[in-house]
């Protein structure tokens, strides 16, 4: 019961930081925030709590085809919007989703699921570097938004959680690194603040990836020799050293003319 109320906790209490970021310095900003193993290392702290260290270990490999699903449905998201509204794009994404999992769950390769997910990340920091639009208008964030992103992660949240032990390790890998965060956060900026918010978010997002994948490496090495919170603790501050490097780079590609 301890873990459940965790959850109510400390999920709306992530989303809210980081809304708040969002909100103060800009949405590359909550993108980037949003886009660390935040949430990951969250799913993993439970799912030890309530499935064991073993079962984390078995989930990671899952969890890095799941990444590299997620950055595919970004790319989907980015381009069905073109045309869709926000909300049938939001649907097809999810359908996407599944699509892109079950096509990484076939190829069954770490080192696969490794290169895609850099590939994507590259692809998608090059589309989000311009998208062609004017810059959107400042819109002020309706009262209910930050309460409804932070209902809306949370929920995510048991949802993955709740059915893990009927899943199993590898479709809860999979569901891990779903980023309850920041997919609300990315469909509400594109709501409110149009695509170049929204871009701002992906892009975030596609840097932060570098820093999961350390994060995941590093967790499997080490889950069953440290116990979770070092495992989880050492991974979290890798990925943000690498996602540090990785925007310094990629900004400074983006001001070269």
């Amino acid at each position: 019961m301890t873990v459940f109320y965790l959850k109510l906790i400390i999920t709306p209490l992530l989303m809210l930081s980081i809304s708040i970021a969002a909100k103060r310095w800009g949405t590359h900003v909550g993108g980037l925030l949003s886009g660390l193993p935040v949430t990951s290392a969250v799913v993993m702290l439970f799912l030890s709590l309530e499935q064991g260290l073993g079962f984390v270990a078995m989930a990671v490999p899952g969890a890095l085809a799941g990444v590299a699903a997620i950055q595919a449905t970004y790319l989907f998201y980015l381009t069905v919007t073109r045309r869709l509204s926000a909300f049938l794009g939001c649907v097809a994404a999810l359908a996407f989703y599944v699509v892109a999992a079950l096509l990484m769950n076939w190829l069954g390769s770490l080192p696969a699921s490794i290169a895609v997910t850099l590939c994507l990340i590259v692809v998608l920091i090059m589309a989000t570097s311009t998208t062609g639009e004017r810059p959107a208008k400042p819109v002020p964030l309706p009262s209910w938004i930050i309460p409804m992103r932070m209902l809306t992660a949370t929920l995510l949240l048991l949802l993955i959680t709740a059915g893990a032990q009927w899943l199993g390790p590898v479709v809860s890998g999979y569901l891990a690194p779903i980023p309850i965060i920041a997919w609300p956060l990315a469909v509400f900026a594109h709501v409110q603040g149009g695509r170049q918010e929204l871009a701002a978010i992906v892009r975030g997002n596609a840097i932060g990836a570098v820093g999961v994948i350390g994060f995941y490496l590093s967790l499997q090495g080490m889950v069953m020799q440290l116990g979770i919170l070092p495992a989880v603790a050492t991974g979290v501050v890798l990925a943000v050293v690498i996602t540090a490097v990785v925007a310094r780079l990629a900004n400074l590609r983006r001001k070269v003319p």
